[in-house]
């Protein structure tokens, strides 16, 4: 009898243990998804807060204020060099799409005939070509490495080094439920979009996207792409949100803070919304940005080459707001009357003015007032 209540007692102590180890796990998966779930409060727009986030766009890169970025997730397609590294570009994998050095994915540059290099458009990294041999340093610490046999005309590992400057520009779009149709409509013409803004097939031009979506709750930066098929799986991933639609301020401060001072790119926006209500907050947006523009052209001696354009598209209604912003800052404004239209102003916008290829566009889609537009990337949409 002693012999059984001891095992009964160590099998009850086992199974207590086992039970609030159970507890203790569901707990924890519990609060950390939960954690997941919740987004980071969207900051109020104040002249504090553009100070902070756009030194590079008012003053210039400078080392002392290099933004840390967060650590990268593993991918499996970037290849990592080191300093002193010396690599024949042609024993590496086909399956490395990027090359990270230095905390950063190389983007390639514009070339600057004082430097006798090619500058990226952030300013942080020279790249010296010679032959063959390429030799990328990190402006601020100094850091280099050799790429031997590297292949300037296929653009390996989408390092783009080219001659012409052109643009930077910052797409950035509502994805509230309100702009279901046209937020599928934005990711059919995506393609098209890429193509004339990046100008691949112009080998000497240099451009980039930045794509950035919000809704009323939540901000996202898709950061920047130079390749043309990067932007589409960004844009692919897009997907409209059970949530108000309502202009946020700091969306539009995101897409600025891309943007980097005497790089030679024109800096554009394209915001796409459908409701923006005269506050005191758009009002507020509206101030700052004008103040904003005054300040860069200070700092640009009298210049206006770091003006940013803001090309604002009204959706469904006519937003005062809207039409202020794109006369305050020289962009263009468009009202679109239909999801087509829309298509084919966007389009046009990015094709430096000039019209397209009506198969680019599609054909008119009517929304019926009971059924929703299929959206292949979205099927089983949240309401």
């Amino acid at each position: 009898m002693k012999l059984y209540k001891r095992v009964f007692f160590a099998f009850n102590q086992d199974f207590l243990s086992l039970i609030s180890k159970i507890v203790l796990s569901l707990t924890l998966t519990f609060t950390l998804t939960n954690a997941q779930n919740q987004t980071s409060p969207i900051p109020e727009v104040d002249d504090k807060l553009i100070e902070t986030m756009l030194p590079h766009l008012i003053y210039g890169f400078k080392c002392n204020q290099q933004m840390i970025g967060t650590p990268p997730d593993f991918d499996p397609s970037v290849f990592w060099a080191k300093d002193q590294d010396k690599i024949d570009a042609q024993t590496i994998s086909n399956k490395m799409r990027y090359v990270r050095f230095a905390g950063r994915i190389l983007t390639g540059g514009i070339y600057d005939s004082k430097a006798g290099a090619y500058v990226s458009a952030d300013k942080e990294f020279m790249y010296y070509l010679k032959n063959n041999n390429l030799v990328v340093q990190s402006i601020c610490d100094k850091q280099q490495f050799t790429l031997s046999n590297y292949d300037k005309e296929s653009d390996m590992f989408h390092i783009k080094l080219r001659n012409k400057p052109d643009k930077e520009v910052a797409i950035v779009i509502n994805v509230a439920d309100s702009m279901r149709d046209y937020v599928l409509a934005f990711k059919e013409i995506a393609p098209y979009v890429a193509k004339h803004i990046l100008k691949d097939e112009e080998k000497e031009v240099f451009s980039k996207i930045t794509l950035v979506s919000f809704n009323a709750y939540d901000v996202r930066d898709f950061d920047d792409a130079i390749d043309a098929e990067d932007f589409i799986q960004n844009a692919k991933t897009l997907k409209t949100k059970d949530a108000p639609s309502e202009m946020i301020n700091f969306a539009l401060i995101k897409a600025m803070s891309h943007f980097t001072k005497d790089n030679g790119l024109k800096k554009e926006i394209y915001l796409i919304a459908d409701k923006a209500a005269e506050t005191s907050s758009t009002q507020r947006m509206l101030e700052l940005t004008k103040n904003l523009n005054k300040n860069i052209v200070f700092n640009s001696g009298g210049s206006k080459e770091n003006w940013v354009k803001i090309h604002t598209f009204s959706l469904k209604e006519n937003i005062p707001f809207l039409q202020n912003l794109a006369q305050e800052t020289e962009g263009n404004f468009y009202a679109p009357d239909s999801v087509y239209a829309f298509k084919k102003e966007l389009l046009k916008l990015s094709n430096d003015g000039k019209d397209v290829n009506p198969k680019e566009i599609g054909n008119e889609i009517i929304p019926a007032k009971t059924h929703k537009i299929y959206d292949p990337d979205d099927p089983n949409p949240t309401r």
